[in-house]
């Protein structure tokens, strides 16, 4: 995803397959709408029980960036300054905030700033993640859409819009070659650090000699059980882990999800 073209942040995470892309692109892909913060209501203030008054930005941009650069150093309070009157309402607290910043989107850094009117456009980097408490993409592009705030510009994360970009789906094809080349030499080239899922003793005692070809890479509902990934991932397991099927002996199905910027191995399955 080189030159790329969804707490308590409610976003929706749009994830559009684009097939055939080549490597030295990137797959729009769609995320599910990640859960809004469960902080409880309350009435705004700028008493100390509410952390600082609030603070704003000279520009939207400045604002995003300020917003970004608070949150991916850990300064919550920085952060919590920044958001809109309406997002402090909703979530009643700099301690409630506070409380939910690892259920948030994990910001790291922003490049490729554009701004429409008052919307800003991010290429965003973010600390990925893939394990049963959810997914989240190295790299999205992310709408911000600021609101005035007296003479400035404050953050409304509640209405920002994510599109998490994924490694390329050939590049899925080429992670289950390369595993299935390891797993013939008794390596785990390229495999999920978990365990994996489905009957991943299909792969034992591979001798040196199969041949073992992947092929092009499908939706999870293509597996023969998708349902093992939606065990391990969650319902949104659909959007982001893909169905790769192996001719040769023995003919397989491996499911492959990204972490990072690479595909990883995460199952192996019979064919129907």
């Amino acid at each position: 995803m080189r030159g790329r073209p969804a707490l308590p942040i409610t976003v929706l995470l749009t994830i559009a397959a684009l097939a055939g892309c080549s490597s030295a692109e990137r797959a729009a892909h769609t995320v599910p709408t990640v859960p809004a913060p469960q902080g409880q209501p309350a009435s705004f203030t700028t008493t100390a029980a509410g952390g600082p008054a609030p603070a704003s930005a000279a520009s939207p941009q400045d604002a995003v960036a300020r917003y970004v650069a608070a949150e991916a150093s850990g300064d919550h309070t920085t952060s919590w300054s920044l958001l809109s009157d309406d997002e402090r309402a909703r979530v009643g607290s700099l301690a409630a905030w506070i409380d939910e910043a690892e259920a948030r989107l994990p910001l790291v850094s922003l490049a490729d700033v554009t701004v429409d009117g008052s919307t800003v456009v991010t290429d965003t980097t973010l600390t990925p993640r893939l394990d049963e408490t959810g997914f989240v993409p190295a790299h999205a592009r992310i709408e911000w859409r600021p609101v005035r705030r007296g003479g400035g510009w404050a953050v409304a994360p509640s209405s920002t819009t994510v599109t998490a970009l994924l490694p390329p789906d050939d590049a899925a094809r080429v992670a289950v070659q390369t595993w299935l080349d390891g797993r013939r030499h008794g390596e785990a080239t390229g495999e999920y650090a978990g365990n994996l899922l489905g009957q991943p003793t299909l792969v034992d005692g591979l001798a040196p000699s199969a041949s073992l070809t992947a092929g092009t890479p499908a939706p999870l509902d293509t597996a023969p059980d998708p349902q093992v990934a939606v065990n391990a991932f969650g319902a949104d397991a659909v959007r982001f882990v893909r169905a790769v099927p192996v001719s040769g002996a023995p003919r397989l199905v491996v499911l492959t999800a990204p972490l990072g910027d690479a595909w990883q191995v995460v199952g192996v399955q019979a064919p129907r």
